[in-house]
């Protein structure tokens, strides 16, 4: 059986690198390009991605309100979001992370370095759901073992 790839919705309102993200991931995911963040919200409706690649500077909506509006709602609010973007000082870097970004990387960018970091991203938050569902199953053993000794 062949394993689902995963999704990532690309947000970025240059449309050179849109289509520059999208070629360099495409042998690897489902891509899905998004000009403007109203553009994702519309995609999210539809499917929940693994990752989001968020640019910063977009009109009508930039990439922190963006993440700002995801981390408020609790069907999106554990998607990983990695901006990507020509914002390169430390100071919006730091806004980006402590918005809930998973990562901040500046444009321009390293093809085989953004695929590396795409690819321990989802790694983790494979991890992550393991282990979650590890604590479960384990916290209902407990319950069960517990009524069996009493």
């Amino acid at each position: 059986m062949k394993k689902a790839r995963k999704k990532i919705i690309i947000v970025d309102d240059n449309a050179s690198y849109l289509s520059v993200v999208r070629v360099l991931l495409k042998p690897f995911y489902e891509v899905y390009p998004a000009p403007s963040a109203a553009k994702l919200f519309k995609i999210i409706e539809k499917l929940i991605p693994d990752l989001v690649l968020l640019d910063v500077n977009m009109p009508e909506m930039c990439g922190f309100e963006a993440l700002t509006v995801l981390r408020e709602n609790p069907r999106y609010k554990d998607i990983p979001v990695v901006f990507l973007t020509a914002k390169d000082d430390e100071a919006s870097a730091i806004k980006g992370l402590d918005l809930g970004a998973t990562d901040y990387i500046t444009k321009p960018f390293s093809g085989p370095l953004l695929l590396k970091r795409i690819s321990n991203i989802l790694l983790m938050e494979q991890l992550k759901r393991e282990l979650q569902a590890s604590s479960v199953t384990i916290a209902q053993l407990s319950e069960q073992l517990e009524h069996l000794e009493t």
